[in-house]
Order: structure tokens, then sequence, then C-alpha cells
């Protein structure tokens, strides 16, 4: 498996999977969506990141993106990771969800930076070098709320680029046009 650092060498659009530690939920409620969305967004519009397709599940979420020439997609998603795991744990706190976060805190172990361990370290980054492979992770993002079970009707599903890519409504997240890219 590569890391993160090793596919920025081959590549500049990623498909990524951030998943939680040991499968944990890490999204109880619309808060927790927004937490995350929120950050995608700063990403987005501050820091260079160009979004292509998203879709955000109770303890994982699947992004195809871009960083711009002279970006570190590693430190970005490092970033984001480390200051959604924080929003994250005091909301955790403030909603008194102390079992789970037991469960996260348990996933420390030597981290001198944490007190608590929300995402997996890695992402499980592949590199799109094909227009194929970019339509084809698209596609899988767009439905993976169907594909999971979180809904029968991916309309249903609001935290997904699908939205953004077949409906003429309002998205939660911007994302950048596929056709930039094709």
């Amino acid at each position: 498996m590569m890391s993160l650092k090793q596919a920025e060498k081959y590549g500049d659009i990623f498909f990524l999977t951030m998943k939680s530690v040991n499968g944990l939920p890490v999204i109880l409620n619309e808060r927790y969506y927004k937490i995350i969305l929120d950050s995608l967004k700063f990403c987005r519009e501050n820091k260079g990141l160009k979004i292509y397709a998203y879709t955000i599940l109770l303890n994982h979420m699947h992004l195809v993106v871009m960083v711009g020439k002279g970006l570190s997609l590693s430190d970005m998603i490092g970033d984001f990771k480390k200051f959604t795991a924080n929003r994250i744990f005091k909301q955790l706190k403030l909603d008194k969800q102390f079992d789970l976060l037991n469960e996260f805190r348990m996933n420390v172990r030597n981290d001198k930076n944490s007190d608590c361990r929300i995402w997996r370290r890695d992402c499980f980054p592949k590199v799109v070098e094909t227009e194929k492979f970019f339509l084809q992770k698209v596609n899988y993002i767009d439905l993976n709320a169907a594909k999971h079970n979180v809904v029968k009707d991916i309309e249903e599903y609001p935290y997904t680029s699908y939205h953004n890519h077949y409906c003429n409504h309002k998205v939660a997240l911007e994302v950048d046009d596929i056709k930039e890219l094709l």
C-alpha cells in the first residue's frame, strides 16, 4: 500500500478514503456532518484543494481531489484530520458521548500530540491516471451511501456529490467542475 507522500510523486489527482479508527462512528448527527463539510469547504476555498467528488458516511469518507502546484496534499489532509478530530472530540464531550470518547481515547497509544484519535493514519490513496478510472471513482463515491444501505434512494442522502453532478437543488458542499479535467 502506498502512502500519501509516495502517491504525490506519481500524480496530481487522488481517490482517498479516510476511515475512523476501528470503524467507530464519527458522525452522530447534523453537527458532525457540519464539522466535516465546513472543514472541506475551508480547504477548498482557502488552501487550494479541488474537490471533484465526496461522500461522508458514519465511519468513513471518500474524496476525489487535486491540489494546486506547490501545495502538499499530505500536509493538507494531516491538517484536515487534526482539525476535524479536535472539533469532533469537543462535540462528543458536549453531547456526553463518553463511551465513544473512551473508545477513541484507547487508540492514542504513544501519540503525545493528541488525547484522542478519531481518524486512521492512512487514507488509502490511489493516483487517478486515466479518465476511465476518474469517472469510475466519481460514480462509486456518488452512489456510496446507497451501496452501504444508508438510503435506498441516493437522492435522499445529502452528504454526497451525487447532488452536484445530477441534481439542480441545494447541495451540502460545492465541488469543482469535472469538465475541467475531461
